[in-house]
């Protein structure tokens, strides 16, 4: 009965709550919505063209109107100045363009996941973009406006706009961290109820609601999984199809809580940058460009924010873009493409023989190990790394399974690590709430 109301409720809900709600609220969200769609089919120089135009055109407005660029000199992006996080937290004010006052703006938090928490400002029509933006990424999934959806988050305190969003998205929203196995084992049972459900979250707390349904034997109707937050492993996506079928339909976005929507992840195993909203540099240590299939530091410059223009701002990420040469033929989307996501800077393990390791290191050596329910690598110098393991006591454990990573990760470093081991009861998260693989205490250079 539900699945044979379902096309009128999504009809209403486009057709007639949404319009009356972007009149009430002031909101112009159908509008970006439509606007996004129209992207997806233009062609590569057409989007080229749209991203000159729109860099162009935010790098003479932040000149024209930001205290804080108003005496640069620069005529071309790489001479701008590197906006950093410290930058952005104590110089925010001068960061505000003159065309707007702060207290009419939108603040929008950074996660504080890589240490230093910052915020942001824009004006209500660019939450609505981000938010259509957002939408359209989902409905790369399959989804409609208006299907079930089970959503994971960290903000507890809904606003009452939220809550009315909750109501008419059919969306049940549920904390993203510290979930015991029976609060996921319930929000298994209350979802199976519901027919042509999608979930969208971290992919480690979907990573273990996935767990859980294995683990129960409980399969609701899902029919796509959006992940965003934090990294999609391989180990995870396993775990996702298993639990609920091969054949839904998993994409993987990459974005900030500072109000950047970056890119995502459809239908191909790279990720199509939104450069009508961004424009990416992959950088090296010294802020020089690295060539395309090279991994460096990502640079971002929004677009579309002209309240607070974040010009060659430095996340603390690592990716590749994908050279063009190794561009798919005949791909339905014609954005530029990323090759991967590596991570925060502090998701790396540097050693003193210049072996880098990533986070895919060591979960492509860990996750064979299910004994080991969770673990950590802490570096807090180039000599040694410590990690920190839980024991699953459903599984045998002994010290042969740590001699055996180990071994394995010697061979990865050449034996230029000291590798230790402490088994703990409980690994700390970050102070964002989410959980952190690799802990570098390495001073930056």
């Amino acid at each position: 009965m539900e699945k044979d109301f379902m096309p009128f409720y999504n009809a209403l809900l486009k057709h007639l709550i949404l319009p009356i709600g972007d009149v009430v609220f002031g909101g112009t969200y159908l509008k970006h919505l439509k606007t996004w769609r129209e992207y997806d089919h233009k062609s590569e120089s057409e989007l080229l063209s749209i991203q000159k135009e729109n860099l162009s055109a935010i790098l003479d407005y932040a000149k024209n109107h930001v205290p804080y660029y108003k005496q640069s000199n620069a005529t071309d992006l790489s001479e701008f100045p590197i906006l950093t996080k410290s930058i952005l937290r104590d110089s925010y004010n001068e960061l505000i363009s003159d065309d707007y006052k702060i207290e009419n703006l939108d603040k929008h938090y950074s996660s504080g996941s890589s240490g230093i928490q910052s915020f942001t400002f824009m004006t209500k029509d660019h939450t609505f973009f981000l938010r259509a933006l957002q939408t359209h990424w989902w409905q790369w999934s399959g989804y409609n406006i208006g299907d079930n959806l089970l959503q994971f988050g960290i903000s507890q305190k809904r606003s009452f706009l939220k809550k009315l969003k909750d109501v008419f998205y059919k969306c049940t929203y549920v904390k993203a961290f510290g979930l015991s196995e029976s609060e996921l084992k319930e929000t298994l049972v209350k979802i199976s109820k519901k027919k042509r459900l999608f979930i969208a979250g971290y992919p480690s707390v979907i990573n273990q609601l996935s767990k859980v349904a294995i683990q129960e034997n409980i399969k609701p109707d899902i029919s796509g999984v959006i992940c965003f937050g934090d990294k999609l492993f391989e180990s995870y996506r396993g775990n996702i199809h298993t639990a609920f079928s091969n054949n839904i339909s998993l994409v993987d976005t990459y974005g900030c809580a500072e109000g950047l929507l970056m890119a995502c992840k459809h239908e191909l195993d790279y990720y199509s940058i939104m450069s009508p909203h961004v424009y990416l540099e992959i950088v090296d240590d010294l802020g020089n460009p690295v060539k395309d299939g090279d991994m460096g530091h990502v640079l971002v410059t929004c677009l579309t924010n002209k309240a607070m223009p974040l010009i060659r701002y430095k996340l603390g990420d690592l990716a590749i873009k994908l050279p063009k040469e190794n561009y798919p033929k005949n791909r339905t989307l014609n954005y530029p493409l990323l090759q991967k996501v590596i991570g925060r800077e502090t998701d790396i393990v540097k050693t003193n023989k210049g072996i880098t390791l990533n986070v895919h290191s060591f979960t492509g050596v860990l996750e064979y190990y299910q004994s080991i329910k969770q673990y950590k690598i802490i570096q807090n110098n180039l000599e040694s790394i410590i990690i920190e393991y839980i024991v699953d006591e459903k599984y045998s454990f002994d010290d042969s399974v740590l001699i055996d990573v180990k071994n394995k990760l010697n061979t990865l470093t050449h034996n230029c690590l000291n590798i230790n081991f402490k088994k703990v009861l409980k690994i700390k998260p970050t102070k964002s709430g989410k959980p952190q693989i690799i802990e570098s205490n390495l001073k930056p250079k």
